[in-house]
């Protein structure tokens, strides 16, 4: 079986329950540097989450002395935590990987007996999917455009 083409790790993700305090905390305590401010929302996001009319907000912030990884702080206004569901809601969320060629390696993961959690989608101008690994823990793989490898460079950094 040949190798997977990885680019770059890319980014970690933290879903965060309150998404001002959060930056405070990553921003300001940590002196994290932001990098971008979006809103999220559409059916890549509601494939990724499983949640028709899925809508939230993604800050993303470089890690200064790390190259071009980022941690990006994710809140969804839907599905809201209020109340809390059961199991770990917040916190990390996943790592991400990113490839050159996202349908190549969806294919490569499943003719090595991998199983996808759905097929690759777009959200935020940028195309994913997810694995998990044994344990459960989430791993994103991304293509981003222009021949961007992390997320921090494709949001200018």
């Amino acid at each position: 079986m040949s190798a997977i083409a990885y680019r770059d790790f890319s980014h970690i993700t933290v879903r965060v329950s309150d998404l001002e305090r959060a930056l405070h905390f990553y921003r300001d305590g940590l002196g994290l540097r932001p990098l971008f401010d979006v809103r999220l929302d559409g059916p890549g996001l509601d494939a990724v989450t499983g949640t028709p009319g899925a809508r939230g907000r993604m800050i993303g912030l470089l890690v200064p002395g790390a190259g071009k990884v980022s941690i990006e702080l994710i809140h969804f206004e839907h599905p809201s935590l209020s109340p809390p569901p059961e199991g770990r809601f917040t916190g990390w969320s996943n790592i991400s990987i990113s490839v050159e060629d996202i349908d190549a390696t969806h294919a490569a993961f499943l003719a090595r007996g991998l199983a996808p959690l759905a097929p690759p989608v777009e959200v935020g101008g940028v195309r994913m999917f997810f694995v998990t690994d044994p344990d459960g823990a989430r791993i994103e793989i991304i293509q981003f455009s222009g021949g961007h490898t992390t997320s921090a460079a494709w949001n200018g950094a």
